[in-house]
């Protein structure tokens, strides 16, 4: 290069600072040209369990069932085994409310020494609702799975107190629930 160009660039702050810019501009577009990175997803995990259909809840007992069945007959001793299970209630959803209360208290005194006192208190609910793209949806804070009533089992090998014992144990600790609520009975 000439000596000219050189001297132009060591006797300018401004040239520099150009040059500078113009150097910091091509490494921004290229780095905003290349592809971004993806990470690779990993597969997902398989679970023995199938996922239970929301607001079914004849499908989710069912499913329970089916699956309480598969359990119980891998104990050993237990044999053919066949499950009934009860819902106390079916699903349900707790969801996001704003809640506006106010209270008013008046003294009135009369002139002939009554005096009355008013007291006054109003209340309101109203479930918050959220956009979802075109619609309008309430805001969701807990989606509640069906309450069971109880557990009637039926097992070839329940006729040995041992292993009943055990059946019962079983369940209290899967489905937490109390020992009167399960039964179990031998089959014939």
């Amino acid at each position: 290069m000439s000596e000219k160009f050189w001297g132009l660039v060591k006797g300018s702050r401004s040239t520099l600072a150009l040059v500078g810019l113009a150097a910091l501009g091509m490494l921004l577009m290229f780095l905003s040209a290349e592809p971004l990175r993806q990470l690779p997803v990993p597969p997902p995990v398989e679970t023995s369990q199938k996922p239970v259909p929301l607001g079914v809840e004849a499908d989710y007992r069912q499913v329970l069932e089916r699956d309480l069945t598969a359990l119980l007959r891998r104990v050993s001793g237990a044999g053919e085994v066949v499950v009934l299970v009860t819902l106390e209630s079916g699903f349900g959803s707790v969801y996001g409310e704003n809640r506006e209360a106010t209270a008013r208290s008046t003294r009135e005194d009369d002139g002939g020494g009554g005096r009355r006192e008013v007291e006054e208190t109003t209340s309101r609910t109203e479930v918050v609702i959220t956009r979802d793209g075109p619609g309008e949806k309430p805001l969701v804070l807990l989606e509640k799975q069906p309450q069971l009533r109880g557990v009637m089992v039926i097992a070839e090998g329940a006729g040995n107190p041992r292993l009943r014992e055990q059946l019962v144990l079983a369940l209290q600790a899967g489905l937490d629930l109390p020992a009167h609520r399960i039964t179990v009975l031998p089959m014939k």
